[in-house]
């Protein structure tokens, strides 16, 4: 894999950064996420899948990501990234964080480590596509009762406890977030090139379909990645029943 870096740490920091903003939610949640690389559709870089949701909340408790070993990327793009440091960003030379105004006060829609150096030039940065993935398996996910019962109609009403109530967040294929500027992590259309973090529009949106009270919008360390609470625990997965590894067939959370 171009850059060296081995997707057990990758899956690490990635579900470390989901931990973050979830460390003070409401209830046990326990997610277990199996992972591995298979063979997918051609342009597909990851696909995630629920297998069990559970608890009051109900949420998703068990959840299956595969990576496409042999990706066919759209040009400019060449193939994947693996970060041999993901725990920092220092691929990546330029820093953009931006806002949107949701009527009630500004909320962040993206946070993006851009101008790729080395390696990771016109590559798609496989901590992003890894980080994208648990998105999908922390509910942005068709098969799930919690995006079933609020996301179905392509719009999701954001309710209180949770910040910016009353606004509406716009579902797109696959699901996908959409309505923002093409910066948040959950976007259809992944930038090339570059790292997209998770941004508050993203956790916002998790939040309210997995109806978690309180989150963490702030804006993380620009110098370190991880350094969650271990609520998501992942194991990688030659194959078993639940992620077949030789399944070719593609289900919710394609990107």
């Amino acid at each position: 894999m171009v850059g060296g870096g081995q997707l057990q740490e990758i899956m690490q920091v990635a579900a470390e950064n989901w931990e973050r903003v979830f460390k003070s939610a409401n209830g046990n949640w326990k997610l277990t996420i199996e992972y591995g690389w298979a063979t997918l559709v051609g342009n597909l870089y990851a696909n995630e899948r629920m297998v069990a949701e559970g608890g009051n909340p109900s949420r998703i408790t068990h959840s299956c990501i595969l990576f496409n070993n042999a990706p066919e990327p759209f040009a400019p793009t060449v193939g994947l990234f693996a970060d041999p440091t993901p725990r920092d960003n220092s691929e990546f030379l330029t820093y953009t964080s931006n806002a949107v105004n949701m009527g009630d006060g500004w909320l962040n829609a993206g946070r993006v480590f851009s101008d790729a150096a080395g390696d990771a030039v016109n590559r798609m940065d496989l901590l992003q596509a890894a980080m994208h993935e648990i998105g999908h398996a922390l509910g942005l996910d068709l098969k799930y009762s919690g995006f079933d019962t609020q996301g179905n109609r392509r719009l999701v009403e954001v309710t209180a406890p949770r910040p910016f109530a009353g606004s509406a967040i716009l579902i797109a294929n696959g699901p996908h977030i959409d309505g923002f500027p093409q910066t948040p992590l959950m976007i259809e259309r992944p930038l090339s090139g570059a790292r997209q973090m998770i941004s508050g529009a993203d956790v916002l949106l998790l939040a309210q379909l997995g109806s978690v009270n309180r989150t963490d919008l702030t804006e993380p360390s620009l110098d370190e990645n991880g350094n969650g609470n271990q609520s998501i625990a992942t194991s990688s997965v030659s194959s078993s029943p639940t992620c077949p590894t030789n399944d070719t067939t593609t289900d919710t959370g394609v990107w």
